[in-house]
């Protein structure tokens, strides 16, 4: 049997600044297309490369923890890492506030620039 060059996707996480489940996603790719983050520094971020990557904290899905929907909006980062046995840094919700305010105004600027385009 052939083995296939691409990898299965591994599902991953996304944690809000202040250290909450707010998203599960397929793979990396879906979960770059929906924060709009890079995804490589996502990939850096779930492995533990990155501390995170734009204004969130990314995970991929332990196999031997289940993750279900009602953890959405509950599961606390920190509480994640725990059940997995790992040990990572975070920035402060300060900090992520921060990188919140610049990644929404980098994304208004390009919105005005795109908008001054079609005129």
């Amino acid at each position: 049997m052939k083995r296939s060059p691409f990898h299965k996707p591994k599902p991953v996480l996304i944690f809000n600044g202040a250290y909450v489940l707010v998203g599960i996603t397929r793979s990396i790719r879906s979960a770059s297309e929906i924060s709009g983050g890079n995804p490589q520094a996502i990939s850096f971020a779930c492995t533990g490369r990155a501390i995170s990557a734009g204004n969130f904290y990314y995970r991929h899905i332990h196999p031997d923890i289940e993750i279900e929907i009602t953890d959405l909006d509950t599961l606390k980062l920190q509480e994640y890492d725990k059940m997995c046995n790992v040990e990572r840094r975070y920035h402060s919700v300060r900090e992520m506030a921060r990188r919140r305010k610049i990644a929404d105004d980098k994304r208004k600027n390009n919105l005005n620039d795109d908008a001054d385009e079609n005129k």
